[in-house]
């Protein structure tokens, strides 16, 4: 049996993996949809690729409102391009009310918001001031309930439809972007953490649609199901010390809330890999029907990490899909204040460097011409922040950092910061409100 030439094979293979590499070289970067394609370029330490200039952006594009007062030091206050600035009343007017009704906000976002990391601190403050207690709404099963810190919850048996995931139109997706089917043997618990405001669920509330007469078992007693399409609730009982279900029966559940009846509730929404985009695939009269029967006084959209990279210049691609997703939402809860939250710092290992992403200042830019395009209110989170460079600062601290070594997303401690950020901002927003009014 003649021997084989182990080398030549050896240098075939490797001549054909060199000439791949240089034939992608010659493909040039560029951006599709979401997706970027990076160049790949093999000799780039023995040729130095020209530097590309950063895009620049027309900043006379993006007109800010003109303010009825000036925003104090150390605060970034909301930019209102409502046509009468009057974009965050139905809120701030609200508060007045919260210790007569329960206060809610409905908060759409991403991974930044996921486990309550940053609602949490946020939502517990809030409730400290303008009263209430719960954790709101929380659903049938979690990718995050492993280390949410606001409520105790496991479940079994179940099929999951989402935004960024499976998706069937005999099971329309709920409000909060997924639509969960019982398989056999289903079950879902939920019980309180042992801290002030959330030691019990003063109200506990079903969420579900696309029922045929299904059965609820709810701590061991039987509930009914209405035979319904679109959204609907269920009171499951008061001042419960703990909640266990399982349906029998077709049904989609979207998940449940627990509130007071009065004060503060912050709904959490959050759907890692989301970037708002994901929200058209939810009907808008399943967001219309959920907001007659769960209204909101404010409605906010918090998106933007996963739209950033490196060296996305144009985001064309996302307005396009976003700017009428946002008027979708203000259409949908048409008694809300509507505020969009400008994407956070992200800082990238760039030519050896850590910095923040060129690209986040572009989207922070294009993200407050959407908000004005559609006449709600904006917040420049990164600005709040503390801007450049403030991701790698906070994860840098030697101790409680502040920031994930991921240079993206918050730990514990700057949830706790950037809640208390945007709480003084809210409380200097009223007080703008509380004085205008005054002097009517």
């Amino acid at each position: 049996m003649p021997s084989q030439n182990y080398l030549r094979q050896t240098l075939k293979g490797t001549t054909l993996v060199i000439a791949s590499l240089l034939v992608l070289g010659i493909i040039p970067e560029f951006d599709l949809g979401g997706f970027h394609w990076k160049r790949v370029n093999i000799l780039h330490d023995i040729f130095e690729s020209k530097k590309k200039e950063t895009a620049k952006v027309d900043s006379s594009q993006f007109t800010k409102p003109i303010y009825v007062d000036t925003c104090k030091i150390g605060v970034v206050c909301v930019e209102d391009y409502s046509k009468d600035t009057s974009g965050m009343n139905v809120f701030l007017s609200a508060l007045d009310s919260s210790k007569k009704r329960i206060i809610r906000i409905a908060w759409f976002g991403d991974s930044y918001i996921e486990g309550d990391i940053l609602l949490d601190p946020l939502r517990d403050s809030m409730q400290a001031i303008f009263g209430g207690s719960g954790v709101g709404f929380v659903p049938i099963t979690s990718e995050v309930a492993g280390f949410r810190q606001t409520i105790i919850h496991s479940y079994d048996n179940w099929k999951t439809y989402a935004i960024v995931g499976n998706r069937d139109a005999e099971h329309p997706l709920g409000p909060a972007g997924f639509s969960f089917v019982g398989e056999e043997g289903n079950t879902v618990s939920y019980t309180p953490e042992k801290r002030i405001r959330l030691n019990n669920f003063p109200t506990a509330k079903l969420f579900y649609g696309n029922s045929d007469s299904a059965i609820v078992n709810a701590n061991g007693n039987e509930i009914g199901l209405a035979t319904v399409k679109s959204v609907h609730q269920r009171n499951l009982g008061e001042n419960l010390s703990s909640l266990k279900l399982s349906v029998h029966g077709k049904a989609d559940l979207y998940g449940v809330t627990m509130e007071s009846k009065t004060g503060i509730c912050i709904d959490n929404f959050s759907m890692r890999g989301n970037s708002g985009i994901g929200l058209n695939y939810v009907n808008e009269k399943m967001f219309r029907d959920f907001d007659s029967i769960h209204p909101y006084d404010l409605v906010v959209i918090s998106y933007g990490l996963n739209v950033a990279n490196e060296k996305s210049k144009n985001y064309d691609w996302y307005v396009r899909s976003m700017k009428p997703t946002i008027a979708m939402m203000k259409r949908a809860f048409p008694h809300s204040s509507v505020l969009v939250i400008g994407c956070s710092d992200r800082a990238e290992n760039i030519d050896g460097e850590l910095q923040t992403m060129p690209s986040v200042k572009r989207l922070i830019d294009v993200q407050r011409k959407m908000a004005a395009d559609n006449g709600v209110c904006f917040w420049n989170l990164f600005e709040a922040m503390g801007g450049d460079s403030t991701m790698i600062r906070w994860a840098d601290m030697p101790k409680h950092a502040l920031a994930n070594k991921d240079y993206t997303h918050l730990s514990f401690y700057g949830g706790r910061k950037v809640a208390n950020i945007f709480l003084q901002t809210i409380l200097y927003e009223r007080e703008k409100y509380e004085r205008r009014k005054r002097s009517k």
